[in-house]
């Protein structure tokens, strides 16, 4: 009977006041809002590039679990994110990443609190050695999409 309405309603919108109305079903899409960045493909810091550093370790990967509340700053989180895994290079006898790559993903749960989002970056790149210092520097973190806000982060949950 809802359906029929609905049919109804949206046809007499569309044909006498030319408004388009769609509805969507509820589903797991509608429960949660999500953003997602990524750096893309993996790539290395162009300086280090041309000097060709020594690969010392294998493809390494950290990925990080925030919740943060009032906001979401993703450039801070993937920086947070790049430096766990950094430190486990340095254990590995590497000093600088190369081929870095990293995604974040954004949920507000709808079911939360309005103002909390939880928050996974996922960093890899191969463990090198090389004379000049490491970017210290996240790759492409011009493209880490945040929510505006002032973010406090309540938990962090690192995994290796």
């Amino acid at each position: 009977m809802v359906q029929v309405c609905n049919r109804l309603f949206t046809d007499f919108c569309h044909n006498h006041l030319g408004i388009q109305i769609h509805y969507a079903h509820k589903s797991h899409a509608l429960e949660t809002e999500r953003v997602e960045s990524s750096s893309g493909p993996a790539r290395t810091h162009a300086y280090l590039a041309d000097l060709k550093p020594t690969i010392v370790g294998p493809r390494v990967e950290h990925k990080d679990q925030f919740t943060c509340q009032g906001g979401v700053d993703a450039g801070r989180l993937v920086n947070l994110a790049r430096r766990g895994l950094y430190s486990t290079a340095k254990e590995m006898g590497g000093n600088v990443l190369l081929e870095e790559k990293w995604d974040c993903k954004i949920l507000h749960p709808r079911s939360q609190r309005c103002d909390q989002f939880k928050v996974t970056i996922h960093y890899s790149a191969t463990v090198a050695r090389s004379c000049w210092p490491d970017a210290q520097r996240p790759i492409e973190i011009e493209a880490a999409k945040g929510i505006k806000g002032l973010m406090t982060v309540i938990d962090r949950h690192p995994e290796f």
